[in-house]
């Protein structure tokens, strides 16, 4: 047998094999239901930050009244500060597993007090809140969770013929919502907060004619998260 001969004979088996091997590769495999269902919107399990937009309706509780000198014995009481609406934003990170999240959030809201019929008073509050949540059926499309909260609160009050006040200490309160995934980066969540006001009395304002404090903060919200 002389080259040529051994060279056409490795050719013609190396020809044979791949067509074996491109033949079984061209075999049609069966498909179940579960290799043709659309997976559900799933995120990672790894830590991933975000950031969001919020806004909603405020209720402040505030007790305000006139006083007679430098006191805090209210005469007549202002009506309390009126639902109002508010706006804010987040910034944080979920947990690796996506169980948890911690975040900051900034509120800034504005209401108003009436005394016999008439505006009065205008207060604005700024709320800085650490919060931490735990996040329910974390691997679900649907998510309620449960949190709480801690933080700082600056006031400013002030009415024509009144005069000014600022309140501002730490606050702590809770909060709970549901969300819901909408792609793997975006998600939405409605819920409720209520934050609570630390250490302060009733105190007068600087024209000594009203006395106020604020009591505590309650919002009903509606929030949109992109998440990296």
């Amino acid at each position: 047998m002389n080259n040529k001969t051994v060279i056409i004979s490795a050719f013609t088996a190396l020809l044979l094999s791949n067509s074996a091997q491109a033949a079984e590769s061209l075999v049609l495999q069966p498909v179940s239901d579960s290799t043709v269902a659309a997976p559900l919107i799933k995120f990672d399990d790894s830590t991933h930050y975000f950031v969001g937009v919020t806004g909603g309706s405020s209720d402040i509780s505030m007790t305000a009244g006139t006083v007679n000198g430098n006191n805090n014995i209210l005469i007549n009481h202002f009506s309390s500060p009126d639902a109002a609406g508010f706006v804010g934003a987040d910034l944080g990170f979920y947990t690796a597993g996506g169980a948890g999240r911690i975040y900051y959030s900034w509120q800034k809201m504005s209401a108003q007090s009436d005394l016999d019929g008439a505006k009065a008073i205008e207060t604005d509050v700024t709320l800085h809140l650490l919060n931490a949540d735990y996040i329910f059926r974390a691997g679900k499309t649907i998510n309620p969770f449960i949190g709480a909260h801690l933080g700082y609160m600056i006031s400013d009050t002030k009415g024509e013929g009144y005069g000014s006040n600022s309140q501002s200490g730490e606050v702590l309160g809770i909060q709970a919502g549901v969300a819901w995934r909408i792609s793997n980066h975006i998600s939405a969540e409605i819920g409720l907060r209520h934050t609570a006001t630390q250490g302060e009395d009733v105190k007068p304002w600087s024209s000594n004619k009203v006395a106020s404090q604020i009591k505590s903060i309650s919002t009903g919200y509606a929030s949109l998260n992109y998440r990296f």
